[in-house]
């Protein structure tokens, strides 16, 4: 029906990092609003992602009135799955577009050592704040291995200062218009 790749993060406005937690999640977020747009359901989802667990409520769309939630089933393989690991960011970027993938926020990043899930470490991770710690705490430890490291983000002008804006505008960018785009 549709598909995504991270790669094409950098036509919503991603400017490096294709394969952290925050880019998982645009990719899952770019899946489920290219799904919505081929099959024409009007599942908005989550517009303002707080990293809280959030399904779509599938009893709403029983019986007659608007089209049912487009169902997916997160299938990892044969690939072992970690608490945190980038997958689940997609499966997030997926369900906030507004698919329909059962799933708990066991999974979801959460404190060291903490049981229950928290909505403000997941959402820090949404928006890149996990790398953007690691970039300053990199810049004051070893510049050299910093500036090698993310050179990447350098050279477009990313510092850890505007990481979240980065990727609120592509989480804007790929809700406007998630069509594939040419360059």
């Amino acid at each position: 029906i549709a598909s995504a790749y991270s790669h094409e993060l950098t036509k919503f406005g991603v400017k490096g990092g294709l394969t952290n937690y925050a880019a998982a999640y645009c990719t899952g977020l770019l899946l489920a609003r290219r799904v919505n747009a081929e099959m024409k359901l009007p599942f908005e989802g989550v517009t303002e992602p707080d990293g809280a667990l959030w399904n779509v409520d599938v009893d709403e769309y029983e019986g007659e009135g608007p089209a049912r939630p487009f169902k997916a089933v997160l299938d990892v393989g044969l690939q072992r799955t970690t608490r945190g690991s980038r997958i689940f960011g997609g499966l997030k970027g997926a369900c906030d577009g507004g698919l329909h993938i059962p799933h708990s926020d066991k999974n979801f990043p959460r404190p060291n050592g903490a049981d229950e899930a928290d909505a403000d470490k997941h959402r820090h991770y949404i928006f890149g704040g996990h790398v953007a710690d690691y970039m300053r705490q990199m810049q004051e430890e070893d510049v050299e291995k910093y500036n090698a490291h993310f050179s990447t983000y350098i050279a477009e002008g990313v510092d850890a200062d505007s990481m979240e804006d980065m990727y609120t505008a592509a989480h804007a960018a790929i809700r406007a218009d998630p069509s594939s785009k040419r360059q």
